[in-house]
């Protein structure tokens, strides 16, 4: 039998034999699992890959998950088992769907929190009858969130208990997650001997993936350790936010796509404006946008980012600390630039990702001499990024925050019109 068919088949028992709120009848066919009576249907991969030691087997696997009420939108779930052989490996995926990921599922399904999970942000709600008051980080959405498992933290067992729902576990998940209505997040935290907490997060399986170093676990904890929970959240039927990022992934991909096909990029945006789309959307895909596709490019090369930036809006207001992951565009671009990269010959790839400020830096830091091993080394300021519109004033008004973040004057006093890169 092959690994999946038999990842399915002990999912299959594991279900069985939990019943109660996971109950149903089960069906297991042609390489496809029914659950829940047939409201759901799995399918599972799994990706081989080295073992750490000879004597530690790891499983890669994906289990997706149909929702037949839902528009059959699936939901991918990234799991891993270490074991001493790898039929011991898969049994732990098993384990950890049933556990973590098979809960949320039905009770999204059933709008009830089932099986240790907890309805996120129900105000006044009781967290030990499964309401919890806070949103985990899913504000505003019909959010359930699974059990955390947990590795490490020896002598401080305490810490899975302290980072409750008041801890934002799935922060800018929603603002980063593709134009479907719903999805399943995986979060996994960990802290290492020097105390400081980073955070992976996961959206859809890899469609979306985000590493947060100094996560805010506002805790102390000296033992190393991580601890990963899922959670199924959905926009509702009608969201503009649907409709809206269904139109920015349409920007970005146009601006990719015919990056390469014009004089300037000045004349791109123009084309575009001329054709239709959104004047503001497209200033934003040239202006954050870029952004990622900058960092798609050097990527884990260690170079130190902001993971703010510095926004100038047309009102006159100057926001000094916007993370970046906040912003729909910026995340959208960061999951179809990989993408893009599959289908651009490689001058046309790296044309679109040293369009921006960062690239243009690093380049002329390597220009001057830095080598690939001095690139951990340099770290990069927060970039001043202007609404369409924004007034010169309010741009020296943004560089002055700058300023104060470099801690001296600016010594170029030549004033440059705001459309250049600072």
């Amino acid at each position: 039998m092959a690994d999946a068919e038999q990842l399915l088949q002990w999912i299959e028992e594991g279900i069985v034999t939990y019943g109660e709120d996971l109950g149903g009848w089960t069906r297991l066919h042609d390489g496809a699992l029914q659950l829940f009576d047939g409201r759901i249907t799995l399918r599972a991969e799994h990706f081989p890959q080295e073992s750490p030691t000879p004597n530690d087997f790891v499983a890669h696997c994906h289990v997706y998950a149909t929702l037949h009420e839902y528009d059959d939108e699936v939901l991918d779930a990234c799991l891993f088992g270490m074991a001493d052989d790898l039929e011991a490996a898969l049994r732990q995926v098993a384990g950890l769907w049933i556990t973590c990921v098979a809960g949320p599922i039905r009770s999204f399904l059933d709008n009830k929190p089932v099986s240790m999970t907890c309805q996120a942000g129900v105000e006044g709600g009781d967290l030990s009858a499964g309401y919890a008051p806070g949103d985990f980080g899913l504000s505003g959405l019909r959010a359930f969130v699974g059990p955390s498992v947990a590795r490490g933290f020896e002598g401080q067992e305490e810490v899975q208990t302290k980072l409750d729902d008041s801890k934002p576990w799935f922060r800018y998940a929603a603002e980063s997650a593709a134009p479907r209505r719903v999805h399943l997040v995986k979060a996994t935290i960990l802290v290492q001997e020097n105390g400081i907490w980073d955070r992976e997060l996961e959206i859809d399986g890899h469609e979306v993936a985000h590493h947060d170093p100094n996560w805010p676990a506002g805790i102390a904890c000296q033992s190393p350790g991580y601890m990963t929970r899922f959670a199924v959240f959905e926009y509702p039927r009608n969201s503009q936010a649907i409709a809206h990022r269904q139109e920015l992934e349409r920007t970005i991909d146009y601006f990719i796509d015919h990056f390469s096909n014009v004089e300037s990029v000045d004349a791109l945006m123009e084309q575009m404006i001329d054709q239709g789309f959104d004047p503001d959307m497209v200033h934003d895909v040239e202006s954050t946008a870029t952004i990622a596709f900058g960092r798609t490019y050097f990527q884990g090369r260690g170079i130190q980012y902001s993971p703010t930036i510095i926004r100038a809006r047309r009102s006159g207001k100057v926001e000094p600390n916007v993370p970046l992951m906040s912003l729909p565009v910026y995340n959208r671009a960061l999951a179809l630039c990989s993408a893009a990269r599959e289908r651009l010959s490689e001058e046309e790839f790296q044309s679109l990702c040293i369009y921006n400020a960062e690239s243009q830096a690093l380049l002329q830091a390597i220009e001057g001499g830095v080598t690939a091993q001095d690139l951990p080394g340099i770290k990069l300021y927060p970039s001043i990024v202007p609404q369409r519109g924004v007034s010169q004033q309010t741009m020296d008004a943004a560089m002055a925050v700058l300023e104060g973040m470099l801690g001296k004057k600016r010594q170029d006093k030549t004033k440059k019109p705001w459309w250049k890169f600072w």
